[in-house]
């Protein structure tokens, strides 16, 4: 975290914080507790802020969920990255502490949910600790079930704090989010935040603040790269006067695409979530037939399961664009070891003679331009 020595009043007045050019947050918890939610209203606050972002995050193998992480670097200046070694351990469990401490730079502070994590004495040496009973204060502010909904939302409102992030854009944020057929349920989630902001981090000597961001010309736009490649095959098919057809199998980490063209029919997105890969893939091929601008997504598993109804559209010579969102490693991904089996997969996975040409984007942006 770089900082400097200049102290200033936070935004409520309650205190001094600390100048800091940029910060690595790490979140670490299950996949089912929302950390993801964490990490993506961090990241649209910067980009909101004219703040650089970058993130990554693991995605759990197990189809029930399972241990995930979400890491965001926010800096007010050029970020190229999504960092090494993170300034801030966020950790909702044992596990998460357990397996991402030595994440942390020598000196980072760990915030972790006291409810469920015991630190090690060891550690507290090497790294600043910071106990808040998250899960419980959470039923306090605004109840609780068997599975603490709620409590990623009081752990942004702590890290908000901390870092004495824009309030009111946070708000509008988390308004935004959940705002649906229910209005309560964005006011619980504005409660929840609200408590966690309101919590004194009695253990935390100092608060921090970003310094103003290096002004540009023009707005940035923060996205994911499934995000982008929707847009951009809503762009291309309006572009190309047809109607897009997307049909998918859900498989993480591609899903996102599926549920991000089911919310744009107004642009003639037309979804079908399939039975399976291989239905997924026939159903666009006979799109395709229709004169559809047919596409279909998955990952490596999935891809495999297509390779044979791609012969059939080169022998049919129907157009046809097949997505691949890459997993870290074979099968599950990263828990059995990385390589680029996606690519390996995309350009020689198919029976017999079925040449195909494979476009590899480089990042978000890129993923737009490449459609």
């Amino acid at each position: 975290m770089s900082d400097s020595a200049t102290t200033i009043p936070a935004r409520d007045g309650s205190s001094k914080v600390t100048k800091v050019s940029e910060a690595v947050i790490r979140i670490a918890g299950n996949s089912q507790d929302g950390i993801q939610s964490i990490g993506g209203f961090l990241a649209r606050l910067a980009g909101r802020s004219e703040q650089e972002v970058m993130t990554f995050m693991t995605i759990p193998s197990t189809i029930s969920g399972g241990p995930s992480i979400f890491q965001v670097r926010i800096g007010s200046g050029e970020v190229l990255s999504a960092g090494d070694e993170a300034d801030i351990l966020l950790a909702f469990y044992q596990h998460s502490y357990e397996n991402h401490v030595e994440a942390l730079r020598e000196g980072g502070i760990v915030l972790y949910d006291a409810d469920h994590v015991e630190p090690n004495d060891e550690l507290k040496k090497k790294f600043r600790h910071v106990g808040v009973p998250i899960t419980s204060l959470t039923v306090e502010a605004i109840g609780g079930t068997a599975r603490d909904k709620g409590k990623n939302i009081f752990a942004l409102g702590l890290v908000a704090k901390m870092f004495d992030l824009n309030v009111p854009k946070l708000e509008q944020l988390v308004t935004e989010r959940f705002t649906g057929k229910d209005p309560s349920i964005a006011q619980t989630a504005l409660s929840a935040f609200h408590a966690g902001y309101a919590y004194t981090l009695g253990d935390l000597f100092e608060l921090f603040q970003f310094t103003e961001s290096q002004k540009r010309e023009g707005q940035q736009v923060v996205m994911t790269g499934n995000e982008a490649l929707s847009l951009g095959l809503i762009t291309a098919a309006r572009l190309s006067g047809k109607n897009l057809f997307y049909s998918a199998y859900p498989i993480t980490p591609a899903s996102d695409i599926l549920h991000h063209l089911s919310r744009h029919r107004e642009y003639g997105a037309r979804t079908f979530q399939a039975e399976d890969e291989i239905a997924a893939v026939t159903a666009c091929i006979g799109a395709a037939f229709g004169g559809a601008m047919a596409v279909t997504g998955s990952s490596g598993p999935g891809l495999a399961l297509k390779s044979e109804a791609l012969g059939l559209a080169v022998m049919l010579e129907l157009p046809l664009i097949v997505i691949g969102v890459q997993r870290g490693g074979p099968s599950t991904g990263l828990p059995t070891k990385v390589e680029q089996t996606d690519l390996m997969q995309a350009m020689f996975g198919r029976s017999g003679e079925a040449p195909m040409p494979v476009l590899a984007a480089s990042g978000p942006s890129d993923c737009f331009n490449t459609i």
